[in-house]
């Protein structure tokens, strides 16, 4: 006799009926959500669109991989493993349920055959066992949790939780090992018939039976009303944030419209964010999404050395802001602390480690702008540098070097319209520090020895990225404004850049401002060159290790090009944290120009390099190029550390 669902069960379709009340918690719940984030401003992303399965203002594909699948849990094997074993498994008792249901209702035939004894049977089985294992995995991890789950505030509601689901799993063994123990044996149900076998001539079988069945079934509906009330609301916004999320690394700033500020009889619109209202719905998702599970503290640069900033208490401000309703309480920066909020090298490392697609630089880079351009808070060393930027187009304070001195001695081209193929691109970071200098003269000599057209322009100047990063939107404009209608006027097509600001700042916010040219990385046109042949190199057998900027790598994806550089130079060694999982060297969000509390990041980051022992270090980053070769002070008085166009150039057959 084939499974009878309801079996030794009175009036079990009242489970069935209950379940409507419990759905209608459940969307209440998620109704609630949507509630506190529809009172941010309506803005899902920076304009900008990828063709990655879009549909409308969803990207199908980081839905599916990030959100469902969730391919960024298992950085940590054993904890993305274990949420894999109680995701999956839960899932598929879920559809087992359905069936059962479907079978009550239309006398679906799920309980004969071969569907019986693979699915219903062994399947479900060992769905249970998966879900079982994985759920214990995480109890125990919250029971005797790593230092990042119980840092700045501690997410307990997931032990009852997850104490729960273990008790439904386990009710739910223990239900089918009684029924089969009554009723005979159920084929394919291996832990079902081992159970049974532990329960035949248990007193009063029939009666617990019942007991377990109803306490199981209400266990499970109570659960479900729950579920977008509880920390495993996740499950649900984690997809939903992914698939907002714009596919490209970073931190997606866009930028800021002026010129609608402008209508008449209009309150001017709040620069940047000071409240929760400020935030865009994509800020408040996030907010709400985040699980607070420390990874983005475990990799922050500026939370690993000791400075106030830590991505997970900045979330979890944000939440608890969100969470209480207060979205026009002022408080909210003073709260996060501007120290805090300055201390972020933009790096986007924690971006990059969260399970659930969290803008974490996002938020701390709107709430900068507010500090800058609403209350002129910034810190000293850094504000000097943001006057100079303001009064001579560079932020460089106290050098003693003009625009032009970099080339002195040196015969470089003028970029001429319709003439010149390629701009490069000296900017200010390579301009006005003597160390870096050297980065834009190999280049030209590279450029000259592989017959690449080329030319600078009369007057050089910055991007405009150092007003970004420090927060001030409008200088940016201003100063991209100027560069874009210069471009325009010169014809320019193709860019080279030195430094991965720049090239940033080229390819994510110049577009946006109504710009048009190709943009590549120095590093890019040195792999082209050196594959080509038009330059040909010594390979000095000498072991590099090769660190990659933050810009470059985490946020362009410029990973492989700077690599094939320099195993063409030598032997590329790596470091521990490397390509997109590399850490800062603590120059970038305008922190190159302040003074640091706690360890400094560069020595950390020079002491990784020191670590592998290898007999030079390679860049591609101007920035990486000085705040390495100063963290390299402390243990060492060798020049180790070179752009990888001085290595070329040094190395470059005549």
């Amino acid at each position: 006799m084939g499974r009878v669902p309801y079996w030794n069960i009175s009036y079990g379709l009242l489970i069935d009926l209950l379940s409507l009340p419990a759905m209608a918690v459940f969307a209440y719940g998620i109704y609630g959500h949507w509630q506190r984030i529809k009172q941010g401003k309506a803005r899902i992303g920076p304009g900008m669109t990828l063709d990655a399965w879009k549909v409308g203002p969803v990207y199908l594909r980081a839905l599916l991989v990030k959100g469902i699948l969730g391919s960024r849990i298992y950085k940590k094997p054993c904890t993305g493993l274990a949420h894999a074993l109680l995701f999956w498994g839960m899932a598929a008792l879920s559809v087992g349920t359905v069936l059962v249901f479907l079978n009550v209702l239309f006398g679906l035939a799920v309980f004969s055959g071969g569907f019986n004894r693979w699915f219903m049977g062994f399947g479900l089985d060992l769905a249970g066992v998966a879900a079982l294992i994985g759920v214990l995995f995480l109890l125990a991890r919250r029971l005797f949790p790593p230092e990042r789950l119980t840092l700045f505030k501690t997410n307990s509601a997931f032990v009852p939780i997850e104490a729960a689901i273990v008790l439904l799993i386990a009710s739910g063994f223990v239900i089918e090992g009684l029924r089969i123990a009554l009723k005979g044996a159920d084929p394919g149900s291996f832990v079902g018939n081992w159970l049974a076998s532990l329960l035949v001539g248990v007193g009063a079988a029939p009666l617990i039976h019942q007991y377990l069945w109803w306490l199981h079934g209400l266990l499970a509906l109570s659960l479900i009303a729950y579920l977008p009330y509880s920390p495993l609301a996740h499950l649900l916004l984690a997809p939903v944030n992914a698939g907002l999320d714009i596919p490209i690394p970073g931190p997606k700033m866009g930028v800021i419209d002026f010129e609608a500020f402008d209508g008449e009889g209009e309150e001017a619109p709040c620069l940047g964010v000071g409240k929760m209202a400020d935030f865009s719905w994509k800020n408040l998702l996030d907010a709400s999404t985040c699980l607070q599970c420390g990874r983005c503290h475990e990799v922050c640069p500026a939370a690993q050395t000791g400075k106030s900033l830590s991505p997970k208490n900045v979330m979890g401000t944000l939440g608890d802001y969100l969470q209480q309703g207060k979205m026009d309480d002022d408080s909210l920066l003073d709260s996060i602390g501007s120290d805090t909020i300055y201390s972020c090298t933009t790096c986007s490392a924690c971006m990059e480690a969260c399970p659930v697609s969290v803008n974490q630089p996002n938020a701390i880079l709107k709430m900068r702008q507010h500090l800058l351009m609403e209350r002129s808070e910034i810190p000293e060393i850094m504000g000097q540098a943001h006057r100079s930027l303001e009064a001579r187009h560079h932020p460089f304070i106290g050098t003693g070097f003009g625009p032009n001195d970099w080339r002195k001695g040196l015969d470089v081209p003028i970029y001429r319209k319709d003439e010149t193929t390629y701009l490069l691109w000296i900017g200010c970071s390579v301009s006005y520090e003597e160390r870096t200098q050297n980065i834009a003269r190999s280049m030209v000599r590279i450029l000259k020895s592989a017959g690449v057209s080329f030319g600078i322009l009369e007057e050089n100047r910055c991007t405009g990225d150092p007003a970004k990063q420090m927060g001030n939107e409008f200088l940016f404009t201003e100063i991209a404004g100027q560069n874009i209608e210069e471009f325009a006027a010169l014809g320019v097509t193709k860019v080279i850049t030195m430094c991965p600001h720049c090239f940033n700042s080229f390819t994510r916010h110049y577009p946006l401002l109504g710009a048009s040219f190709e943009v590549v990385p120095h590093a890019v046109l040195l792999r082209e060159l050196i594959q080509s042949k038009a330059i040909k190199l010594a390979n000095s057998g000498a072991t590099i290790c090769y660190h990659d900027p933050c810009y470059l790598g985490r946020h362009n994806d410029v990973l492989a090009d700077p690599r094939e550089v320099v195993s063409s130079l030598g032997q590329l060694v790596e470091m521990p944290r490397r390509g997109c999982e590399s850490f800062c060297c603590g120059g970038g969000g305008g922190n190159y120009w302040t003074e640091e509390e706690g360890t400094r990041i560069n020595q950390t980051r020079a002491k990784e390099a020191m670590d592998t022992g290898a007999s030079l270090i390679a860049t591609a980053c101007p920035f990486c190029l000085l705040m390495l070769t100063d963290g390299l002070k402390k243990y060492t008085e060798n020049a180790m550390i070179q752009d990888i166009a001085e290595l070329v150039c040094n190395q470059m057959e005549a």
